[in-house]
């Protein structure tokens, strides 16, 4: 199985938005100034496709924000369409943006999930990035607070 990251088609808008679960105009609006931005800066964001065999089935970001992250530390999201997962695309996605990422300007990449996520955990391990904590309370959700773990990669490790 072959996973790449590549800029966006611009017909894939509808299937980036299904995957990244974009259910509301606003959202999808705000979504499209990045995407049509695939493969450049926008707004602190960056992001590629993740293709696999041919297939876009996911969505990665690299985040930098100057206001609140030093220069060189950056931060990481990945959305895995439903029906790919389980399958080692989210561990080589990984991989590859941590290489983009290093080779780019970036000398940490961090990234956290759910505590109920065990796949990304998983995923996290693998591709070699280190647990450093938990962030308790992270989000709430219909007022209930929800934790999450937090991993890094660093070109030092």
């Amino acid at each position: 199985m072959s996973v790449i990251l590549r800029p966006y088609l611009q017909s894939e808008f509808d299937r980036a938005c299904e995957i990244r679960e974009i259910d509301s105009d606003e959202r999808r609006e705000r979504f499209r100034l990045r995407f049509e931005k695939s493969d450049d800066w926008y707004d602190h964001y960056f992001h590629l496709a993740i293709e696999s065999d041919g297939v876009l089935v996911g969505d990665f970001q690299l985040r930098k924000c100057d206001k609140t992250m030093p220069e060189g530390s950056w931060e990481m999201g990945l959305e895995i369409a439903a029906e790919s997962r389980g399958k080692g695309i989210g561990t080589k996605a990984l991989i590859a943006g941590t290489e983009y990422a290093f080779n780019n300007g970036a000398h940490r990449v961090q990234g956290s999930t759910e505590e109920s996520n065990v796949a990304m955990r998983k995923s996290f391990e693998k591709a070699g990035w280190k647990f450093e904590g938990v962030q308790k309370a992270l989000f709430l959700e219909a007022g209930i607070p929800v934790d999450y773990y937090s991993y890094a990669a660093t070109k030092f490790d």
